[in-house]
């Protein structure tokens, strides 16, 4: 077994290991990806306080046709594909790091490359992610070992911050803008790989505002949102789009990465500045016509959009019972090629199983999201991000 390590302290961290778990996968046959843990960055006494940022690390193991000099210069090539400057101090911040530790039971010492890798006995972060995926290392320090954070790259989790005084769930919890970007700071720290701000309440019996309004309160959270946080914007309006990608503080950052619009209502103008823009979007089937959502596929691809999300709209013009249909046929949903998007968290449908207010179905919701993660899901649209970064770190551990 080859075993790979791979962290990130730099720029959008969770990101930036997707990438590169893609990237090897062009060379590497993964049979075994860890769960991610955070760490204190290594540095020398003297280093700028400003180096002193946390790590994301995880490890994967499994096989490769490359040599290990071969697999070291695709590696080289594929940081400094992934932004990381190559230049750099030793111990400087990066976007990306990606070491051999082990490759089967080789020893080498040459200029380039040492394997078993010279640091092995130092980083006790590795000795515990080797422990996890099966390689024992004899060393009883490792059952005491302690990270700061727990995280899964997968499934992908998109947190909703709903910047409203009237959601059905949590409705005034961050209309505050202060509260809000808390919020969405923390959840980006604590796992989310997309935090969506939605300023418009679709409750059921709800009364709609103005694309005006939407953007009086998402303003001061676009204006201050962290450059590396990726955003989804929850809106049907064109000019919410428009300002929201144009706003100063996003347009040189490109963090909006999804347009969610629910009712299939922007003009083609603005879809077509999407797929200018590389900016995936999320369509929604609203009832059960099956047809209607292929449909607004085809239309998307028509407008240039090549990273279409499909969300099959538990809660919006279903009864309870077909949302559960829907759930169970995910294959059909499928079938389009395109990402599926669950958004079923804390949803009314739950009364079928729960007399719960909506904000006491955090369990429900994850008994589904769990379910739906084992069907392929691609994102999972939730409330309550502690405990699915919790569940799925645990279920990474137990698999492996």
């Amino acid at each position: 077994m080859i075993y790979l390590a791979l962290g990130s302290n730099l720029g959008n961290r969770f990101e930036n290991l997707r990438r590169a778990i893609a990237e090897l996968k062009q060379v590497f046959r993964m049979e075994k990806i860890s769960h991610v843990i955070e760490t204190e960055a290594l540095l020398l006494p003297d280093s700028p306080a400003s180096w002193n940022l946390p790590y994301l690390n995880m490890m994967v193991a499994g096989d490769t046709d490359l040599s290990p000099h071969e697999l070291l210069r695709f590696i080289k090539r594929t940081e400094e594909k992934l932004g990381r400057d190559m230049k750099a101090s030793r111990w400087s911040p990066r976007i990306i790091d990606i070491d051999i530790v082990m490759y089967h039971d080789r020893r080498l010492l040459t200029d380039e490359l040492t394997i078993p890798h010279i640091q092995i006995e130092n980083r006790d972060f590795w000795k515990y992610l080797l422990e996890i995926l099966g390689h024992p290392t004899n060393d009883p320090t490792v059952n005491d070992y302690r990270a700061m954070n727990y995280f899964v790259l997968d499934p992908k989790i998109i947190k909703i911050t709903n910047i409203t005084p009237d959601s059905f769930s949590d409705g005034g919890k961050f209309f505050n803008p202060a509260d809000a970007l808390e919020e969405i700071e923390k959840s980006y720290r604590n796992g989310a790989a997309y935090v969506e701000l939605g300023a418009q309440s679709t409750r059921p019996g709800y009364v709609e505002v103005s694309a005006q309004e939407e953007i009086r309160r998402l303003e001061p959270i676009i204006a201050n949102i962290p450059k590396e946080i990726p955003l989804a914007i929850d809106t049907y309006f064109d000019e919410v789009v428009n300002f929201c990608l144009n706003h100063p503080n996003i347009k040189n950052n490109s963090n909006i990465k999804i347009i969610n619009d629910i009712k299939f209502n922007l003009s083609d103008k603005t879809l077509k500045q999407l797929a200018d823009n590389d900016t995936k979007i999320v369509t929604m089937l609203t009832g059960t016509d099956f047809d209607c959502l292929k449909n607004q596929v085809n239309h998307l691809k028509k407008c240039g959009l090549k990273h279409i999300i499909v969300d099959p709209g538990i809660g919006f013009g279903k009864t309870k019972f077909e949302n559960l249909t829907i759930l169970k046929n995910i294959e059909k949903i499928k079938s389009l090629g395109c990402e599926i998007l669950i958004g079923h968290s804390r949803k009314s449908f739950f009364s079928l199983i729960s007399g719960q207010e909506a904000s006491d179905r955090d369990i429900e919701t994850l008994a589904v999201s769990d379910v739906m993660q084992n069907f392929g899901v691609d994102y999972l649209r939730i409330h309550n991000l502690e405990y699915h970064i919790k569940f799925f770190t645990a279920k990474a551990i137990i698999q492996l």
